[in-house]
């Protein structure tokens, strides 16, 4: 096999490991990007169907609206014009609390949310407004030192040491909901240092955004930019081994070809580089240990919905009772079988915000609900027909006009997006778990104990919500790296 040479090899082409190929390249590095995928995106592919539908694997917005990675991403590139934003103009709520019955709701936005859609759907009384509003307030005003003091600190504790008399519980059931639908875990292992960042993002940045073309369209614009600038992608290829010698990489080995590089960027995850493309002999056993207890996100089971009319019209849709948010014990209830009747819902459409996202007068639902990362997870199934049954409940029109459907469990995230190489793990809905002792001052840092190798993405990003945290890890390795790399050049 030839044996081709480059700066830089970037193993994986997710926002994060796209991002920092772009930049580098920009930079002057040679850098190849390999991706085991026919294009670049990761978890935030966008495909189009043979019917002309475009869709993300599982529901996706961007938050921070204004603002986030991908801007600055966009920025360095010279090519801000072409990001191509679209903004949240309603989101449709359904939650069910006290009252026991579901009341749905419309809520407009604009660069922050306007909290009386919200007080209606919580169905709160005149005299409950004062202290809802309090919270919010005292939440959206909290400085960043104040909130960097709580990267030990789960949500759940932070919300109850809240001096805030007579706060309805209704707000707590919407912390609960907001920790599942925007980080994937439970209120009561997440940060709050972390989830507070993404709540005020949502308050004071914008609720959430969509992109023209999708996210995918952006990543491969990205990816695009990093060709034009002198970097190489090589698609459909299968990273077999990181090569080590003498505690320092020399590049990788794929099922077509070897690449020598004395800096190696892995986008595929902590856990699955270090225990299977490394390998655990190159490590000593206090990082080994460390590497094998680190906790990923949960995942996202999916259904794709795919109508032969617009039957939905908002472009996001949030669904939770104060029963359906999922805490640790739960969880387990879950993973045992025990399923409530109703379970909570994350929902885009994706044509709401782009009209070329499906074919005229079709429509698209993307929707998701919290599950183990466990490839072999038994509660899928039914959570997937459960999906179905809350559809028809709320929203009858969707299973009325409902052409087919698509899955999209962790199985298929595990195998197109990462290894599964612990038990239980691999189809997270994004990395590592945003919880405590993994976020702030604990969030793991780009530069493994290997000379030359480094992690980008999500396991090492900024503080924020999926595609901002993982490309703003890329931006984070890209500044790194070029500083090992000038120093590693001016020594040699």
């Amino acid at each position: 096999m030839a044996i081709k040479k480059y700066d830089v090899i970037i193993i994986g082409g997710g926002p994060g490991g796209v991002s920092c190929g772009a930049l580098l390249a920009k930079w002057g590095a040679k850098t190849l990007l390999i991706e085991q995928n026919d294009t670049v995106g990761g978890k935030a592919v966008t495909p189009t169907n043979k019917d002309g539908f475009s869709y993300e694997l599982g529901p996706k917005l961007q938050v921070p609206a204004q603002g986030p990675s991908f801007a600055t991403v966009f920025k360095e590139l010279g090519m801000e014009s072409e990001l191509k934003p679209i903004p949240l103009d309603t989101a449709g709520l359904a939650y069910r609390g006290p009252s026991g019955k579901y009341r749905l709701n419309v809520q407009p936005a604009s660069t922050g949310l306007s909290p009386e859609p919200f007080f209606e759907t919580w169905g709160l009384e005149p005299s409950q407004y004062e202290p809802a509003l309090n919270f919010m307030i005292h939440m959206a005003s909290m400085t960043p030192d104040q909130i960097s003091a709580l990267d030990d600190v789960t949500s759940l504790d932070w919300y109850k040491s809240l001096q805030i008399p007579n706060l309805p519980s209704q707000v707590e059931s919407y912390v609960r909901m907001h920790a599942n639908a925007s980080l994937a875990v439970p209120v009561d292992l997440v940060s709050a240092s972390e989830q507070l960042v993404i709540m005020q993002d949502i308050a004071l940045r914008g609720a959430a955004g969509y992109y023209v073309g999708g996210f995918g369209r952006v990543l491969a614009d990205i990816g695009k930019a990093m060709k034009a600038l002198g970097g190489d992608i090589k698609t459909k290829t299968k990273i077999q081994k990181i090569k080590v010698s003498n505690g320092r990489v020399t590049g990788v080995t794929t099922d077509q070809d070897t690449f020598d590089a004395p800096i190696v960027i892995s986008d595929a995850g902590i856990q699955p580089t270090v225990l299977k493309l490394v390998g655990e002999k190159e490590f000593d056993a206090a990082y080994l240990s460390w590497v094998r207890g680190l906790v990923p996100s949960w995942a996202f089971t999916g259904v794709k919905y795919f109508l032969n009319k617009k039957v939905l019209k908002e472009q996001m849709y949030d669904i939770w009772a104060d029963d359906t948010t999922v805490d640790l014990q739960r969880f387990i209830d879950m993973r045992e079988g025990k399923i409530g009747e109703d379970i909570m819902i994350f929902a885009t459409v994706p044509s709401n915000w782009d009209p070329n996202m499906a074919p005229p007068g079709k429509q698209c639902i993307v929707a998701g609900t919290i599950c183990s990362p466990d490839p072999k997870a038994k509660e899928i199934q039914t959570l997937h027909e459960k999906l179905d049954k809350m559809w028809d409940k709320l929203y009858p029109g969707v299973m009325d006009a409902c052409m087919y459907k698509e899955i999209e469990g962790p199985a298929e995230v595990s195998q197109f997006t990462r290894d599964s190489v612990m038990h239980g793990q691999g189809g997270e809905c994004v990395g590592l778990g945003q919880i405590v002792g993994q976020c702030g001052k604990n969030t793991p840092s780009p530069k493994a104990p290997i000379g030359g190798l480094f992690y980008t993405g999500f396991d090492v990003g900024v503080a924020g919500m999926g595609t901002h945290r993982a490309s703003g890890g890329g931006i984070k390795t890209a500044r790194l790296v070029m500083q090992y790399k000038r120093f590693r050049d001016a020594m040699i």
